[in-house]
């Protein structure tokens, strides 16, 4: 009788449970209590496949950070590739980073406790590095298609790449700590009046 051959479907899928677990381990009870115990009790698996696919929690936690990351990126690539101005895409980004309160709550509540750990981890440090040079790649090539159109006063593309940056994630911080009571919205509006304010005077 030959082996049986290893299913890679079904291992993307089991392996993708254990990280969206992880998620959720690390939304309710932040990263310092998330275990492969608690991981594997969530996503209903066993401990020898939890550690089939990752062989300690630092490889789990690094595995949620790459696939959170992935998806945001997925989202903001659809974004600046539209074929639209770079008025509107500037606009639809903003409606993108502050999409709702739910999501942004999970988002900021999982992504600081990551931010924290990269503090004293050069593997996760580099991960969102990595991310954040796209991010501000993007918006970079967003701000250069502008001013030549004339959408954008001539202003330096990095400057305003890295301003995105620091208001997005500092209005949600913010946000995040009047302990999510006030409009997320007005949050939005804000962000965008000051760089409307930057960009368009």
């Amino acid at each position: 009788m030959s082996p049986r051959r290893a299913d890679p479907e079904l291992a993307r899928r089991r392996r993708e449970a254990l990280i969206k677990a992880g998620f959720a381990e690390i939304l309710e009870k932040g990263i310092q209590a998330t275990t492969i115990d608690s991981v594997v009790a969530r996503a209903e698996s066993s401990k020898g496949g939890a550690l089939y696919y990752f062989r300690t929690k630092d490889d789990l936690l690094y595995a949620v950070l790459e696939w959170l990351l992935a998806q945001l990126d997925h989202t903001l690539d659809q974004v600046a590739q539209a074929q639209q101005s770079p008025r509107v895409r500037l606009a639809s980004e903003m409606e993108v980073l502050f999409h709702s309160t739910e999501v942004n709550r999970k988002l900021y509540v999982v992504l600081f406790d990551f931010i924290a750990l990269s503090l004293r981890s050069e593997r996760f440090r580099s991960l969102l590095n990595a991310f954040f040079k796209r991010c501000r790649e993007r918006d970079v090539a967003i701000m250069k298609e502008g001013i030549e159109q004339h959408q954008f006063r001539p202003v330096k593309p990095e400057d305003v790449a890295l301003a995105i940056r620091a208001l997005v994630d500092g209005y949600c911080l913010h946000w995040l700590l009047s302990g999510s009571q006030e409009n997320l919205e007005e949050y939005r509006d804000r962000c965008r009046a000051v760089l409307g304010a930057y960009l368009l005077r």
